[in-house]
């Protein structure tokens, strides 16, 4: 098979995305006759038709779907490698990308690089010449916020490192094979609700009666897959009723603004919950459900015959150190 030219995995990754050649010739700001270019240099390389071709459109084929899938990992390693090279021709340091949900990745990142900074790899590379260790490539970290969905498919990719993600007792499902996830910590989960709805009672178990809620709006996640949000709707399919959502969002203070306004209810984690008076905070028991930050990154695969590559080698280190620091200041909510 001759050599992929990139520029064809770039149109029919944008074709895929916007439905249509012109639609991917204007996203990608070339004319229609270079992107059909560029796909059928890439299917005569693949020999196979890629796209499904209609006056309403052009689809991926059975086999084209997969080229996408190759070509998303491929492109974002490419972004990926133009990254870290320029890096390395501005200071000499590798980089080490960590992605996070907002929730944990405010509460970690910042314990996260205060740990680093003692470890000579993490100086700056004037640092390091002035502690006369110009023999340690210095690393430097690359945080991403972004929601759950995204981070795993980041992942996947190649074009994160670790992520700091969050699952719960009913979801254990979402990490595919291709990823590795190892458990941090938990957080307990409290059901928020405005004062002015009166007292709630609980049952023998220390669960809460859900069906005082039943008329309330609840406030869920933005990512439709959240954790928390299903173990809220299990809850309440329980006691009879579907949560009826009446606001999203992934701001924590910003939902228990709302929730004191007497415009929501929510779950919410321990390491988001506020002293607001406005606002009853009752726990969940932990048996029945809990918050479970996990450290997740791509599965270990077969390597061909080890080669000395200082790059590399930096790079893994410097990860293995991430990964260390991450347990050592995540212990004290265990």
């Amino acid at each position: 098979m001759e050599p992929l030219d990139t520029r064809g995995l770039t149109a029919l990754r944008a074709v895929a995305e916007t439905g249509s050649v012109a639609a991917a010739a204007a996203a990608l700001q070339w004319s229609q006759p270079t992107v059909n270019h560029h796909l059928r240099n890439l299917e005569r390389a693949l020999g196979a038709t890629l796209l499904d071709r209609t006056p309403r459109g052009s689809q991926p084929t059975t086999v084209g779907s997969l080229v996408v899938t190759r070509a998303v990992e491929i492109l974002g390693l490419c972004q990926r490698l133009g990254a870290e090279v320029a890096l390395w021709r501005e200071s000499q340091a590798v980089p080490v990308r960590i992605g996070a949900v907002p929730t944990v990745g405010a509460r970690v990142i910042p314990r996260l690089h205060d740990q680093l900074q003692a470890r000579p790899r993490w100086q700056t590379r004037d640092e390091a010449v002035a502690g006369d260790r110009t023999d340690v490539l210095t690393a430097a970290l690359d945080v991403t916020m972004d929601e759950h969905a995204k981070l795993v498919s980041r992942l996947e990719s190649g074009d994160l490192d670790l992520a700091l993600l969050v699952s719960t007792d009913l979801d254990r499902t979402w990490i595919p094979a291709t990823l590795t996830a190892a458990h941090l910590y938990s957080e307990r989960l409290f059901l928020c609700v405005p004062k002015t709805i009166g007292s709630i009672g609980l049952d023998d178990h220390g669960r809460p009666d859900l069906t005082a809620l039943v008329s309330q709006t609840w406030a869920f996640s933005i990512d439709p897959g959240d954790a928390i949000d299903e173990v809220v709707r299990s809850f309440c399919l329980s006691a009879g009723f579907e949560p009826r959502v009446g606001m999203r969002m992934d701001d924590y203070a910003a939902i228990n603004r709302m929730i004191s306004a007497g415009l929501a209810v929510a779950m919410i984690p321990e390491s988001s919950l506020s002293p607001d008076p406005d606002i009853t905070v009752i726990p969940m028991p932990l048996s029945d459900c809990r918050r479970d930050v996990l450290l997740v990154s791509r599965s270990s695969r077969p390597q061909g015959r080890p080669r000395h590559d200082p790059i590399v080698d930096a790079h893994n280190s410097a990860i293995a150190e991430v990964v260390a620091d991450v347990r050592t200041v995540t212990r004290q909510w265990r």
